[in-house]
């Protein structure tokens, strides 16, 4: 869901330091290179991103490899859970493109997909005409993926090296979230209150900034990415001063899933950002 424009300061924070601009000469090492080209748009890769996903048109378990034509920063991505989604939704743009790439655990290519725009894209794709070198060894994916240019159909020639993102999350919380789960219902109860100030205690000083001019459009923000009819907690994790949690619920308009992110400040668990998108089935 798009960032609204004045509110959402801490994702706005987290996307500008998520993705950087291609490295220049002497600093750190592109993550991609070569050249990537469909019916109607091109790009030149420079970031890479790789991640634990269910990949392929059966859904095994695999690694997911982002390619863009800008940088990402590891380090501030791999405390998401839903990787895809947040690229997907608080990164990717029509300047800022995107593409994926699905691999078994032992490096087999399963397929790609990407979106550029109406009539520009693919939602799963496979051809075994592709010639894959990307193999995973030491926490790291490293390789060529190629596909031999055809007449109007997408093709790429794409060196990768980058680290793969582990998928874990920290130490399992008990039922119900323990601590940081107290904190979001605190919060959700807060919501449900209709008082913005009684929500402000509930998140990050880094999200009340801009509070007295902006108070009204901060929660509001914050209100319509959250499950406000109902929710449960299905797992979550904590690491330090962070927190994950995942939410299945609904808001008043449709059954929905969410991630939220928690850090401690001065002794307490605050929310730092929560993700929402549409949970199917009941």
């Amino acid at each position: 869901m798009p960032i609204p424009a004045v509110a959402r300061l801490v994702t706005v924070a987290v996307v500008a330091a998520l993705f950087a601009a291609p490295p220049l000469a002497g600093a750190s090492p592109r993550q991609a290179s070569g050249a990537f080209e469909s019916k109607n748009r091109s790009f030149e890769p420079s970031g890479a991103y790789a991640f634990p996903s269910e990949v392929g048109m059966n859904g095994e378990k695999g690694i997911r490899i982002a390619v863009s034509n800008a940088g990402f920063i590891a380090e501030a991505l791999d405390g998401y859970y839903d990787r895809r989604y947040f690229i997907d939704t608080y990164f990717r743009d029509a300047e800022t493109l995107v593409v994926y790439f699905d691999f078994a655990t032992n490096g087999a290519y399963k397929g790609m997909s990407y979106y550029f725009g109406s009539g520009a894209g693919c939602g799963f794709c496979y051809d075994g005409a592709v010639v894959s070198t990307v193999r995973f060894s030491g926490g790291r994916a490293q390789g060529k993926v190629k596909l031999t240019p055809k007449p109007g159909e997408a093709h790429w020639d794409i060196d990768i090296d980058v680290p793969v993102a582990s998928a874990d999350y920290g130490v399992a919380l008990p039922a119900g979230g323990g601590a940081p789960g107290k904190a979001y219902a605190a919060y959700h109860a807060a919501l449900a209150g209709g008082e913005p100030d009684a929500v402000k205690p509930f998140f990050t000083q880094e999200n009340q900034e801009g509070w007295a001019e902006d108070r009204d459009e901060i929660v509001a923000s914050y209100r319509k990415d959250h499950p406000d009819k109902s929710y449960r907690i299905v797992s979550g994790w904590s690491r330090g001063d962070r927190a994950l949690l995942l939410i299945e619920g609904a808001s008043s308009y449709m059954n929905a899933k969410s991630e939220v992110q928690l850090v401690k400040e001065k002794g307490t668990w605050r929310i730092a950002n929560e993700m929402m998108q549409a949970r199917l089935g009941n």
